[in-house]
């Protein structure tokens, strides 16, 4: 049973399909990855860290690479062309490394934003009544530091999330691929 179902017919309708996911997803990720490009240039004069706008540009450029390379799996899987499976397996997995490292990359620069929170927080309560003054003196002059660390901790949230979410998504293209190129080398062998 397991013959049957790794077979070059069986597998082609799939790889097409997943082509189709593929730049469907890679369509979001280059999506989100623009709406987090023009959001963060409201803001971009304030914020320190280049963590956020690496995210953002990696997330655009996998998006656009996948997007491009999606239309190889299908047209690969349609014409029975071993170099497109390959052209796109070898994409599959850049976009793949490229959306999983930003998911992790995102996720963890969202929880050194949640300690500098708590950090605050802390040293407000943790002060005396005179540094008390002085520390919400200085929370009200940076009163829209607070305001966009939360804004883009939740957006850098989302976008780890989604980032692993689409990394995964290409985990099933690597798998399909791989199985349709081998599928073809073994049809290749019977007929010659």
């Amino acid at each position: 049973m397991g013959a049957e179902c790794c077979n070059k017919d069986c597998l082609k309708p799939s790889v097409i399909g997943y082509g189709v996911v593929a730049w469907l997803s890679s369509g979001a990720a280059l999506g989100v990855g623009i709406w987090m490009l023009v959001e963060k240039n409201t803001y971009s004069s304030l914020l320190a860290s280049l963590i956020y706008p690496v995210t953002i540009y990696i997330l655009i450029a996998a998006g656009a690479f996948g997007f491009i390379f999606a239309v190889f799996g299908c047209a690969g899987a349609m014409t029975d062309s071993r170099c497109m499976l390959a052209l796109f397996w070898i994409s599959s997995f850049v976009v793949f490394a490229a959306l999983g490292s930003t998911g992790f990359l995102a996720l963890y620069y969202h929880d050194n934003m949640v300690r500098k929170d708590i950090n605050i927080r802390q040293a407000i309560n943790e002060s005396d009544t005179n540094d008390l003054m002085g520390v919400l003196d200085k929370l009200q002059e940076e009163g829209c530091d607070k305001f966009l660390l939360g804004w883009v901790g939740l957006n850098v949230f989302r976008a780890g999330w989604i980032a692993l979410g689409l990394s995964l998504v290409q985990v099933l293209g690597l798998i399909l691929t791989c199985c349709q190129y081998k599928a073809l080398h073994d049809w290749n062998k019977k007929i010659h």
